[in-house]
């Protein structure tokens, strides 16, 4: 993968990506290091002030475009789906890449006591979001050279565990809603769509859900970026799986 970096970086240049649950973990650098590479950013989350800051630090390092939607997925539906769909067809000439990266836990419990509030955010923000964004963004994306949507997923979508309930249950259908639209989308000429799993990396998140553990054991995100720069790229282009894990050989 490493002997072809270079190169793929040079295609991210000029890219319309937009990353969902930009201001935290993963998101945050991934917004922050495809922009560096030339991508233009378009920051998604619910938390603007904290976008404003990253929005800040693409501007002021890069010549790049920016922008910012403030977005609370839990409360994402059809028209405000439209409505995102607009705005970026109004700034930006075509879409090239959504990063499904948005996500929760909010609990951790065995199923008996699993609340249905506590359920259906978790199913709002990690998977019904995807579907929304997705269907309503496509148009976007119809002029796009080498189209990218990209989940960002876990373990969990392969094995489920107790006690992650609602969690592994979204993850799960992130990984089918990645293959139907795999399949749904063959098509389309250079349309890739992934699944990736990031594996253990140090996030707030994970933190959360392991108190116990090392967090200096972990790998950082920054970690994961030669990954995604290959998702985005033409490298990836003859690739025939939809499903990647941190650690395998692209």
């Amino acid at each position: 993968m490493m002997k072809n970096l270079k190169e793929a970086n040079l295609s991210i240049s000029g890219k319309n990506i937009l990353i969902t649950g930009a201001s935290r973990g993963i998101g945050r650098t991934l917004s922050i290091e495809l922009g560096k590479l030339g991508a233009n950013i378009i920051l998604l989350s619910k938390n603007e002030s904290l976008l404003e800051n990253i929005y800040d630090e693409i501007s002021d390092k890069t010549e790049t475009d920016p922008s910012i939607i403030g977005c609370d997925l839990n409360l994402l539906d059809e028209p405000r789906s439209q409505e995102i769909s607009n705005i970026i067809s109004d700034n930006y000439i075509n879409l090239d890449c959504i990063i499904h990266n948005a996500a929760t836990i909010e609990k951790m419990s065995n199923i008996e006591e699993y609340d249905l509030v506590s359920w259906e955010k978790v199913m709002k923000i990690n998977l019904t979001s995807s579907f929304l964004l997705t269907k309503f963004l496509l148009p976007n994306m119809e002029n796009a050279k080498n189209p990218r949507i990209i989940f960002t997923s876990s373990g969990l979508a392969f094995k489920g565990k107790a006690f992650w309930g609602a969690y592994s249950v979204s993850k799960a259908g992130m990984k089918v809603l990645s293959e139907i639209l795999s399949d749904e989308l063959e098509h389309k000429k250079n349309f890739k769509v992934f699944n990736f799993n990031p594996m253990a990396t140090r996030t707030d998140m994970r933190a959360m859900a392991f108190p116990a553990e090392d967090p200096n054991q972990l790998k950082e995100a920054k970690d994961l970026i030669p990954y995604y720069i290959w998702m985005l790229s033409d490298k990836s282009k003859d690739f025939d799986k939809i499903n990647l894990n941190y650690g395998d050989k692209i």
